[in-house]
């Protein structure tokens, strides 16, 4: 059986609507397209660059004042969306889920400890799929080691020692630890990190590495968190004062060992280097034994890990003793991290997280389901939309620019509308937008999704024009090879920033 925090009211969301309060809705009825005179010219002597003449854009834009279309291209074609798939994440998980929704982590035991101090059985630390315990810093307020947390919670029940084992358990999400479609050369670096139900510090482990005294020699490589818990094959070796520096470190699929490559030239400075882990339940399981230890609770067992398809998993929490708890943030400030930074493992993690309320069975599949069912209620069908994950991350994805501006301003008509346009980056001052189109007209004014891929683009979202006039804009370039002196980046802000005018 599966246990979850009951969804509570949207407080959040009523606070947002009194700050800031949506203006004219979209008509229902779309009227024929009424191109903006000045506006045409300016786009396609962009997009019509011979530069772009292997290309494919798609773009449309919607008054949504007045339900004027102003201009579009390919508006009715597949493209493939990269991040520009969270605004559908996103959009779904605050209307299902709700903004104050939290994930619960909890450490589970047989039974209330002895008068000896001692615990028996196991102690389980069993996860919930929360992105948030021990994450990178995201300009947030810093929160406490959430482990350290646990530990001080067992300590103040008498807790001595552990009769049995250590165990991380990431088997609430019965599913493979990274979202469909994904590319397995994405699983080892930061951004491709695998979606588990115990994700601990973005399941990314940072490594410093530091020259040795004398050329020759080979690095000297620490982790962090975690030092001590990670096998390494070091292949680095410290180069002659003044060379040039190449540090590489890779993880082989299905291999747990990180292997690092290259050269630091003597005296440098340190290089860091972020690595995805192989196992974040055992990875986490090992960083609470520690904590424990500082407390002299000792862990009697082994540290080890239980997955979905281990014998035994499948933890009942009803013939359990909760010892402990964290509850995350709000769903409305995780989804504000996932979509300001175009965070991969928390969009995924929240597709998965909408599966798992759904019932029990894949929550993958269960997720895709519950966000197709979502957008059929908000008038997209498979004709409009094909996601495989939550990401964007797989470049199976397929949306066409009308159906990103039809979601954009359904989600204006709804009373998360304002929740909503909080949650997107704003031109030149924060998110994945803070250095881009600053000192335009949409600087503070655009907030928009970004999307990148090799050869992907995308922007979507919303801006008011000078007049005060609000609009949607969705727009997607595929197939783009780069090319020197210019970027594709620059064109799309370009777009968007005639918008603005």
């Amino acid at each position: 059986m599966r246990i979850s925090p009951p969804l509570t009211g949207r407080s959040l969301i009523a606070a947002l609507l009194l700050t800031l309060a949506p203006g004219p809705r979209l008509a229902c009825a779309q009227p024929a397209v009424q191109t903006a005179p000045a506006l045409a010219p300016a786009i396609h002597r962009i997009i019509d660059a011979p530069r772009y003449a292997s290309a494919s854009w798609g773009i449309k834009v919607v008054s949504l004042d007045s339900g004027r279309v102003l201009f579009e291209h390919n508006a009715g074609k597949y493209f493939v969306p990269a991040s520009n798939t969270k605004l559908f994440t996103v959009a779904m998980a605050l209307q299902e889920l709700g903004p104050d929704r939290r994930i619960r982590t909890s450490l589970y035991g047989s039974a209330r400890p002895g008068a000896d101090g001692v615990l028996p059985g196991d102690l389980v630390l069993y996860g919930r799929g929360d992105p948030t315990l021990m994450a990178p810093w995201k300009g947030g307020p810093y929160r406490p080691d959430p482990l350290e947390d646990l530990a001080d919670q067992l300590q103040a029940q008498g807790v001595r020692a552990v009769q049995g084992d250590l165990v991380g358990d990431d088997s609430w999400f019965a599913t493979a630890p990274y979202g469909p479609g994904w590319e397995w050369e994405d699983l080892r670096f930061g951004y491709g990190a695998g979606p588990t139900a115990l994700t601990l510090h973005h399941n990314v482990v940072d490594l410093w590495v530091y020259p040795a005294p004398a050329a020759g020699g080979a690095c000297w490589v620490f982790a962090q968190p975690g030092q001590g818990l990670f096998s390494f094959s070091n292949g680095a070796r410290t180069g002659a004062p003044g060379t040039a520096s190449s540090i590489r470190a890779d993880r082989l699929p299905g291999e747990s060992t990180i292997r690092l490559s290259g050269s630091l030239a003597q005296g440098a400075a340190p290089v860091r280097l972020a690595m995805t882990v192989q196992d974040p339940a055992l990875w986490a399981a090992g960083l609470l034994e520690r904590a424990l230890a500082r407390r002299g609770i000792r862990v009697l067992g082994r540290t080890r890990s239980r997955h979905f398809q281990d014998p035994g998993a499948g933890l009942d929490p009803a013939g359990l003793t909760e010892l402990g708890h964290l509850d995350s943030p709000p769903m409305l400030e995780i989804l504000r991290d996932l979509a300001k930074d175009s965070d991969n493992l928390y969009a995924q993690l929240v597709l998965l997280q909408a599966g798992a309320a759904a019932g029990p069975g894949d929550p993958a599949q269960r997720g895709r389901a519950a966000l197709a069912a979502w957008m059929a209620r908000a008038g997209l069908g498979p004709e409009d939309v094909l996601l495989e994950e939550g990401s964007g991350l797989s470049r199976k994805n397929l949306v066409t620019p009308d159906a990103v501006v039809r979601l954009l301003a359904f989600m204006d008509r709804q009373p998360e509308a304002a929740a909503f346009r909080s949650l997107l980056p704003v031109a030149g001052l924060d998110g994945t937008l803070r250095n881009r189109l600053d000192g335009t007209a949409a600087q503070g004014n655009l907030r928009a999704k970004t999307g990148t891929l090799r050869y992907t683009h995308a922007l979507s979202g919303y801006v008011a024009a000078s007049g005060g006039e609000r609009l949607a804009f969705a727009i997607l370039l595929n197939n783009d090879r780069p090319e020197p002196g210019r970027s594709a980046q620059a064109d799309l802000d370009a777009i968007a920033g005639r918008l603005a005018q």
